[in-house]
């Protein structure tokens, strides 16, 4: 469909014509042509390293092309900083958060455009409260504007970046992954918002890998691969289907099949454990060879049981029994060398040495395996078979194990925490929101590594605020709601009906198996 207000005759608002940015050793963008109608929703599309990323930072004003042109209005379009394309009208959401974290949210929100007092010269905070607070209502959520940063969860830091772009009213609004981080419910007041732009005139350049948004609010779609413009088609003229093709250049089903193969050995095994402020007499199981899911509304206390059972959150009541002996982890330290794996939801902030190489970040967690007997010197060649393993296993793009991580783009860095997470070979991995930012082709690849692991006696449990993947890939799924479980799925149970059902009105839901 077209938008209302904007016609395919209208001279494109923004124009991209060939444009090139190159790396040392990569060419990012090859010649790519992209362009956007002014009050249109244009998506993006592609798989990680297409280049999706590299064009929205040459429109935010962060990278420089090599060659090529963009006109905005007709008009040379050089950004060369930042402020520079908030000063044109562009604001960019990037997929990582460019927070404060010893601000507050309003002082985020209007950072760097703080209204002034005529006589004082301090910063007005009644009124940049006051707009934050309404900017906030636009999105349905209520987050105080007087709250630090640090203190938010993920979820919540994620609208803090959607409110401060919105702020600045600018004509073209880019959005990277701008649901990535949030629940099915502000997900969908936030494609509410979307839509609310485009009926005021301004475009949004939406980036998503979840295809069931970019067709519930775009008027046409971009597809990139390795750089290169693919198609660019209004959404009435193609499907799901077609644009998996065109990204991935092949066929590939939306989920890597599962096969039943859990025993009756419990690995890891929760009675009644309490623990900060939230958590409250949770119980759970999970077996050898089995994925276990965790679900439930954001805030409901999901990632708190993961830091519970990885020894970064003490319990204050219950116990735990791993592989049948009592376990208490005093530190994440007790918990890789009882053989747990980890990924945390905020690779960014909890994940990421930013400093170090694509290779340093992804043996970190196994170096004491990879030392001399006795010289007790790490051993590159050593370390060099553990960074090729998972490089190949799990299609990681880099030019090499020396390049920074933070060159990657944010899928191959998630692709990089996962093998850490591996790396150790442990008896129980805790992945949250494994394929978080991943496209559809990686999110296929990693399913089916998942699968591989419990096939040869892993036990997962995976924490997913992505219902078709949390029903797609698990076994059974525990459901909370105000740090309780409130259901346990399994078989002919295990619908998303249920699972809303349970984290928003509480209603409890037991199969048969128990907790």
């Amino acid at each position: 469909m077209t938008a209302d207000n904007t016609s395919p005759e209208d001279p494109p608002l923004l124009h991209v014509d060939r444009l090139t940015v190159e790396f040392p050793g990569v060419r990012a963008l090859d010649g790519v042509h992209f362009d956007v109608r002014g009050g249109e929703v244009h998506a993006l599309v592609g798989e990680n390293g297409a280049g999706k990323s590299t064009l929205l930072k040459v429109l935010g004003g962060l990278h420089r092309p090599s060659a090529g042109e963009v006109r905005l209005g007709g008009q040379p379009y050089r950004p060369r900083r930042p402020a520079d394309a908030l000063h044109a009208g562009i604001a960019v959401i990037y997929q990582e958060f460019n927070l404060y974290p010893d601000l507050t949210v309003a002082e985020n929100v209007y950072s760097g455009r703080e209204p002034y007092g005529r006589f004082s010269r301090g910063i007005r905070y009644a009124e940049i409260n006051r707009r934050s607070a309404e900017l906030f209502g636009i999105l349905g959520v209520h987050i105080d504007p007087a709250a630090t940063v640090d203190s938010l969860t993920v979820s919540e830091q994620q609208l803090v970046e959607i409110a401060k772009a919105l702020s600045v009213d600018g004509r073209i609004i880019v959005m990277d992954e701008p649901t990535a981080a949030l629940s099915a419910d502000e997900a969908t007041r936030l494609l509410d918002v979307v839509r609310r732009l485009r009926s005021e005139g301004r475009s949004v350049v939406y980036v998503s890998h979840r295809l069931d948004e970019v067709f519930a609010v775009a008027d046409r779609v971009t597809v990139l691969r390795d750089g290169r413009h693919v198609r660019t088609a209004a959404l009435a003229d193609t499907d799901p289907d077609e644009l998996v093709r065109l990204m991935v250049g092949r066929d590939i089903a939306a989920a890597a099949p599962r096969a039943g193969v859990a025993g009756d050995e419990v690995v890891l095994d929760l009675a009644g454990v309490s623990a900060g402020r939230q958590l409250r007499d949770v119980s759970l199981t999970v077996r050898a060879g089995e994925i276990v899911g965790i679900g439930g509304v954001a805030g409901a206390g999901q990632p708190e049981v993961s830091q519970v059972i990885f020894g970064a959150l003490p319990i204050t009541a219950g116990t735990m029994t791993f592989d049948g002996a009592p376990y208490r982890p005093g530190s994440p330290a007790d918990a890789m060398a009882a053989g747990i794996g980890f990924l945390h939801e905020d690779r960014k902030a909890a994940g990421l040495l930013p400093d170090l190489s694509v290779r340093d970040n992804l043996t970190i967690s196994v170096l004491g395996r990879l030392r001399h007997a006795l010289t007790r010197l790490l051993s590159p060649a050593a370390q060099a078979g553990v960074f090729a393993d998972y490089r190949n296993r799990l299609a990681i793009r880099t030019t090499g194990p020396d390049q920074l991580i933070g060159q990657l783009s944010g899928g191959n860095q998630q692709k990089v925490l996962l093998g850490r997470a591996l790396a150790p070979g442990g008896r129980l991995l805790i992945l949250n929101e494994p394929t978080r930012g991943v496209d559809i082709g990686a999110k296929f690849e990693i399913h089916q590594l998942i699968n591989e692991l419990t096939a040869d006696g892993a036990a997962v449990l995976m924490i997913s605020s992505d219902l078709p993947e949390l029903l797609g890939i698990s076994d059974r799924v525990y459901v909370l709601a105000g740090g309780q479980v409130v259901g346990h799925l399994t078989g002919a149970d295990l619908t998303e009906e249920n699972v809303i059902m349970c984290a928003t009105t509480e209603r409890r839901i037991f199969s048969p198996a128990g907790v």
